[in-house]
């Protein structure tokens, strides 16, 4: 598979729920970090390897219901992709919705992401928490 491949199916089963097939286009050690200031992002890490990675995906369900997870543009150069998402979600705890959009950076070789950036509103997301 191509890079833009991996990634494209890798979001699209994110959207779905398809943790599994997720995690099969995942390196056992991927090296995950969200990029954020500890004092407005609820949401930090720097981890390495798949279960760190859905820990981290776990902290930020427990307070956030993805309502749609979508692609909304990808630049590939080589194994690397830059790609925006769009995300709607509701809190868990308010109820309240938001729209947001993500900035993630995927690196991939042999059909696995090893390593995966993240940058998103931090302030934005610990109002709306």
């Amino acid at each position: 598979m191509t890079t833009e491949e991996v990634v494209r199916t890798a979001i699209e089963c994110y959207n779905r729920g398809d943790a599994e097939t997720v995690s099969s286009f995942l390196h056992d050690d991927i090296r995950y970090r969200i990029h954020a200031d500890v004092e407005t992002g609820p949401y930090c890490a720097d981890c390495t390897g798949k279960n760190a990675f859905w820990n981290t995906i776990g902290q930020i369900q427990a307070d956030w219901q993805i309502d749609e997870y979508r692609l909304t543009d990808i630049i590939v150069s080589g194994n690397r992709a830059a790609t925006q998402i769009s995300v709607k979600m509701t809190s868990r705890h308010t109820g309240v919705s938001r729209e947001t959009e993500l900035a993630l950076f995927f690196t991939v070789k042999d059909d696995r992401v090893v390593e995966l950036h993240e940058y998103h509103d931090t302030a934005a997301a610990a109002r709306a928490r």
